[in-house]
């Protein structure tokens, strides 16, 4: 079974008959694809009900956060007739996408007085995917700064139970949004879930900020992970089942479970390789060539007017790559293989 599925098995189950477990991490971690907009308060004294929401949802139109928003919508309206889910308050709601960044967050507060903050992972916006290859030499990027400034503010003294997470880049957000929080902000988080997001530069991993809060990351990675395998990441990370093919293993409503839990797996040599060529390629590159590749890179995005990867396809690939002329051979074939893996369903 899918999220969803666990979603209607467990429909007349609260947080005490049915422990809150990975897969209500993952669920919650992907509610910020949605945008709420108008509907859940941005840092103000009041909350909404999730069923409440979900509601007022129904007649608003639906803008795409990210490349899964429908089963996202869909799993909003299933929820809201739940006992276990519909009684959890929203609030805190940041959407944010200029010209440096785009960022999402969301707060949420349980029955039991626990609190979930949710980070949003990349949409389908070049100036999203732009940012994410910035972090091959940039730390901390426009959104990762936001993250931790965000989370300082969405916690108050009285909230104890807390946990952060995220799908995408909003795994990677909810690291840095802990790593760089304030010290009693810091002490008061329990767990932080990754959920198949791309990882940190070397010096980010190795630093103090990283080891304090590391016994409390706890990462998820499909069978034949490509995001979560960008960068350096944890090492123990679990692999689970996914029926999807190529960046569909992404989509988190592919991802297999049963009982309480994620089903476990192994990673596919596939991934493995493609990690052990990004990471290769990434320690060759200096600082400079870095930059001046992601540069290049989104300045043929630019040129072509392409501003959305939906806008992306096999032909268009090639057309890029083609005006990489300068680049060696083996560096246009791993990017070729990348930016179809990612950009061509």
């Amino acid at each position: 079974m899918n999220i969803i599925d666990y979603i209607k098995k467990n429909k007349d189950k609260t947080f005490k008959e049915l422990p809150f477990n990975e897969i209500d991490n993952l669920i919650l971690s992907l509610l910020t694809y949605i945008d709420f907009t108008d509907i859940v308060p941005a840092f103000k004294s009041k909350k909404i009900f999730l069923q409440e929401a979900a509601e007022k949802l129904k007649d608003k139109k639906k803008e795409h956060r990210g490349l899964f928003i429908g089963n996202t919508f869909k799993m909003l309206q299933i929820m809201k007739d739940t006992k276990r889910y519909q009684d959890i308050l929203l609030y805190n709601y940041m959407k944010v996408v200029n010209d440096d960044m785009q960022f999402g967050a969301l707060t949420m507060k349980l029955q039991d007085k626990s609190v979930y903050v949710s980070f949003a992972g990349t949409d389908s916006s070049i100036i999203g995917w732009e940012e994410d290859f910035k972090m091959t030499y940039l730390y901390p990027g426009a959104s990762q700064k936001y993250a931790s400034v965000y989370l300082n503010k969405a916690i108050s003294l009285l909230d104890k139970n807390i946990r952060v997470g995220g799908h995408s880049k909003g795994g990677n957000l909810s690291i840095c949004a802990v790593m760089d929080a304030r010290f009693w902000i810091r002490k008061k988080v329990k767990r932080i879930s990754n959920f198949d997001g791309p990882g940190f530069l070397k010096r980010e991993i190795e630093s103090k900020s990283y080891k304090k809060i590391k016994p409390r990351i706890k990462m998820f990675v499909p069978k034949e992970s490509i995001i979560g395998m960008l960068l350096y990441n944890t090492p123990d990370y679990i692999v689970i089942k996914s029926k999807g093919l190529n960046i569909l293993q992404h989509d988190a409503f592919n991802w297999q479970c049963k009982d309480n839990e994620l089903i476990r797996d192994t990673q596919s040599k596939r991934s493995k390789a493609l990690q052990q060529k990004l990471t290769k390629k990434l320690e060759e590159l200096s600082l400079e060539e870095r930059i001046n590749l992601v540069k290049n890179l989104f300045n043929i995005f630019k040129t072509n007017n392409i501003k959305d990867t939906k806008e992306i396809k096999i032909k268009e690939i090639f057309k890029l790559i083609k005006e990489f002329k300068k680049l060696d051979k083996e560096t246009q074939n791993l990017l070729t293989e990348l930016l179809i893996i990612i950009f061509v369903k």
